[in-house]
């Protein structure tokens, strides 16, 4: 019952209210200019929807922070991947093609990204080490779920907290520069990365072979939480 409750209130923090998280899935552009085949399939698709509204601020994010031959590959993978994720069109199930291209370069992103933010020792790629699993840290518990449970909750409380510092960083600095709208623009891609998480980790609970597949949506919410953290500090 506790762990209910407990995923029921990170959902309600994550959006608001129920027709706030539907709003939150809309994509990274414009659907009303959609022009090809896979804008018009996002438009079309909540899950799709969620994935493109993180992809583009996860993206951007990440493009900002690389230079030189560093900038050009990332460039380069995009417009591979593009006509990767058109040629979906051409599959039985082209919705879920396209899902997963989605998932494969998001992830890969993330993979960067907590290289660039994370600090400390890297390996021999570049990337920060992984860290033990939030399942793996609760594993030795006596009572698991609830170890969880309370890992979901600081997690969301330090996600809060680092939502507000950066909001205030870039409310000083469109004070600064009144045409910036940083504010603005961090609190659609806070909602929209709330939609992606939620999202992918309903794929990854429903996708799971796990005894207990609540644990996976709980573990998930925890890692994906601590990376988004993470990269508002930075």
């Amino acid at each position: 019952m506790r762990i209910a409750i407990g995923l029921a209130f990170v959902l309600a923090a994550g959006v608001g209210l129920a027709s706030q998280q539907a709003s939150a899935a809309a994509p990274s552009f414009d659907c009303t200019k959609a022009g090809n085949w896979a804008e018009k399939q996002i438009c079309g698709n909540d899950d799709l929807a969620a994935l493109d509204a993180w992809f583009g601020p996860l993206y951007g994010q990440l493009a900002q922070r690389l230079t030189g031959k560093d900038l050009d590959a990332l460039k380069a993978h995009r417009k591979a991947w593009l006509k990767q994720r058109g040629d979906c069109k051409a599959e039985v199930d082209g919705v879920a093609c396209m899902k997963a291209r989605y998932q494969e370069f998001t992830a890969d992103l993330e993979k960067q990204f907590a290289g660039l933010v994370g600090g400390g020792a890297t390996g021999a790629q570049g990337v920060a080490p992984a860290a033990k699993s939030p399942a793996a840290e609760c594993a030795g518990k006596s009572d698991p779920k609830d170890c969880l449970e309370q890992l979901v909750e600081t997690e969301e409380g330090n996600l809060a907290n680092a939502e507000a510092k950066a909001g205030d960083a870039a409310a000083q600095r469109d004070q600064a520069d009144q045409n910036a709208h940083s504010a603005d623009r961090l609190e659609e891609a806070n909602v929209a990365w709330r939609a992606y998480r939620n999202s992918e980790c309903k794929r990854r609970q429903q996708g799971s072979s796990e005894a207990d597949p609540t644990a996976v949506y709980s573990s998930c919410l925890v890692e994906l939480t601590r990376i988004r953290v993470g990269e508002l500090k930075s």
